[in-house]
């Protein structure tokens, strides 16, 4: 096991941010922790809302169409055996082919690949009117077959939905699968989009408008429960991986529920929580990141228990899912140790008195 001293080198403290070669050990205060939480409030942003979609018309959408066309002579509506003014044919629906097109009588073939209903309908209308009189085309889509959003886990009708409507937003589309199936408080919902995935708490989403984003074609939802885990080592009442069902969980939490500091064992200066942290929240606890590449730096956030004010930074300090806890081992404890092991070579000082009084 090892010390504190280990872990931030050879000074009883260390700086608020103190750089080593591979990773900064930062004394962690209520600052520290405050900071933590604007970043991750500030992360809240999810995908940024790209607004209201165009719905255009793909191959293998179905498509149903009505012509409608005005004389004033009238049309014989035998239906009723009567005559009207307008006349109604519709069409019957047919799939959009893989080269893009419709047959539209007396038009023949009519690209409709890539329009939007209203600019089918206003395309149609300009094109009939060259052959019937006063025309007005209906057009509705009423089989969406190439645009479809997945939603999966924890709903009530997971499945595929089609993509109709260009102003529809996330918790539609959960609405739709039937609602959450199980308590929001312990659910994740998970959007993959071009490639990239993003997670956020349902209950975040229904209480922050600005992530209740529109949805897009091929989008896939999942809803989930959150399983978030830190792991924990060291001089504890147990080593152990600790699983908690909230976005975070206070580090006060976490040591209750371990059964807190060992005595003797642990060391109250040596709580640490090695946190891979990215390079812009590293800069605003004013870590001079020069000397790290990449997009995250190793920090390790210590915790001094032998100060009264970090037990207010326990309960403000919030523990994220891949935390690792570790707990340093007091000197006493070490001491200890080699005073076992000599134990077993030497005669303690009762033991010699015993042996020269025969006993």
């Amino acid at each position: 096991m090892r010390s504190s001293s280990d872990v931030v080198g050879s000074r009883e403290s260390v700086s608020r941010a103190d750089t080593g070669s591979d990773f900064v050990v930062v004394e962690a205060d209520r600052n520290v922790a405050f900071t933590w939480q604007m970043y991750e409030k500030s992360r809240g942003g999810f995908f940024g809302d790209p607004g209201a979609g165009r719905v255009a018309i793909q191959s293998g959408d179905v498509l149903s169409i009505s012509l409608v066309s005005y004389n004033e002579a009238g049309y014989v509506d035998f239906t009723r055996n009567a005559v009207a003014p307008v006349s109604s044919t519709p069409l019957p629906p047919q799939r959009v082919t893989e080269l893009g097109t419709i047959n539209v009588p007396p038009l023949g073939r009519i690209a409709a690949k890539g329009k939007t209903v209203p600019a089918l309908e206003e395309f149609l209308n300009e094109r009939l009117s060259e052959v019937l009189v006063k025309p007005s085309v209906v057009v509705e889509l009423v089989q969406r077959n190439s645009a479809l959003i997945s939603i999966v886990g924890s709903v009530g009708a997971p499945g595929s939905y089609a993509y109709t409507d260009g102003d529809a937003r996330l918790l539609e589309l959960v609405s739709l699968a039937g609602g959450a199936a199980a308590p929001i408080d312990g659910l994740d919902v998970t959007l993959s989009r071009n490639g990239e995935v993003r997670t956020v708490a349902l209950t975040d989403l229904y209480t922050n408008p600005a992530l209740n984003i529109h949805v897009r074609p091929g989008d896939v939802i999942s809803i989930e429960p959150r399983n978030h885990s830190v792991v924990v080592l060291g001089a504890t009442g147990k080593n152990e991986e600790v699983l908690f069902d909230t976005a975070t969980t206070p580090l006060s939490n976490v040591l209750g529920q371990i059964g807190g500091l060992e005595n003797r064992r642990a060391d109250p200066k040596g709580v640490f929580i090695f946190r891979p942290t990215p390079r812009r929240l590293a800069e605003m606890l004013g870590i001079d990141t020069s000397a790290y590449p990449g997009e995250e730096i190793l920090v390790v956030y210590r915790f001094d228990l032998t100060n009264p004010k970090s037990f207010f930074t326990l309960s403000e300090f919030e523990v994220l899912d891949g935390d690792i806890l570790y707990i340093a081992n007091s000197r006493y404890e070490e001491i200890d140790a080699a005073l076992d092991v000599f134990s077993n070579a030497v005669l303690r000082p009762i033991q010699i008195g015993a042996t020269l009084s025969g006993e």
